[in-house]
């Protein structure tokens, strides 16, 4: 177990924020990666003290920053209390896990993301750029509005990096085969990795499979929400 140390909350997009934590010496991790907190509070509901998150920060970063959705009057207690921490105060977290993780960069790299899903994705399009290896990937992201969640920052890297893109999907539009099919003639031979909500990522991938991507090749993260 981990000892995190609590800097501060920030608001980066209506309702979603970002929660930036010291990063032990010992603490390491692979961008894509996520962990389990514990955070103990009175009055918690049946929903517990525990969550996962993934780590929205590359380690290059030298910080540990989680993001997700808080929307105060249909949160629970752990939401509640996670938007309540004070600076300074300490959280349990077990150490990094996960395998939605670049292993080899030998294929064409897609990113299909929705709603806070983004955050693996910040993690490793962040540590591709920094290492230089930025390269032959696409992200598709979709979200239920155009408040979208490191949105500058992404395409602020995106400026220098010409075979990085980026096409949005907002409500209405959804990530469908007809959409896809205006972006690919021919669903390219790559690795996808697909993270949000649980419908979403068992329905594209689904769909990914039925254009002859080999499932080994689809890599995922679930999102259930709490």
């Amino acid at each position: 177990m981990a000892k995190l140390e609590f800097i501060k909350k920030i608001e980066i997009s209506p309702d979603i924020y970002s929660f930036i934590f010291k990063c032990p010496k010992d603490f390491k991790w692979i961008a894509g990666q996520f962990i389990q907190i514990t955070l103990l509070h009175e009055n918690f509901d049946d929903r517990g003290v525990k969550r996962y998150f993934s780590i929205a920060s590359a380690p290059f970063e030298k910080i540990i920053m989680l993001a997700t959705r808080i929307e105060l009057q249909n949160s629970s207690s752990f939401k509640k209390a996670f938007y309540n921490l004070k600076p300074g105060t300490i959280i349990e977290s077990t150490d990094p896990k996960g395998k939605f993780i670049i292993e080899k960069q030998d294929k064409k790299i897609i990113f299909i993301a929705g709603g806070i899903g983004i955050t693996p994705v910040r993690s490793i399009i962040f540590d591709l750029n920094h290492k230089d290896k930025l390269k032959n990937v696409d992200l598709l992201y979709s979200n239920r509005d155009g408040n979208i969640p490191f949105k500058t920052e992404i395409e602020d890297i995106k400026k220098k990096n010409s075979s990085f893109n980026i096409y949005y999907f907002l409500s209405p539009n959804i990530i469908s085969e007809e959409t896809l099919n205006k972006i690919y003639i021919r669903f390219p031979d790559s690795c996808t990795y697909i993270s949000g909500p649980p419908a979403m990522v068992s329905g594209i991938s689904d769909l990914i499979i039925s254009k002859g991507i080999n499932k080994n090749d689809i890599k995922t993260d679930y999102f259930p929400g709490y």
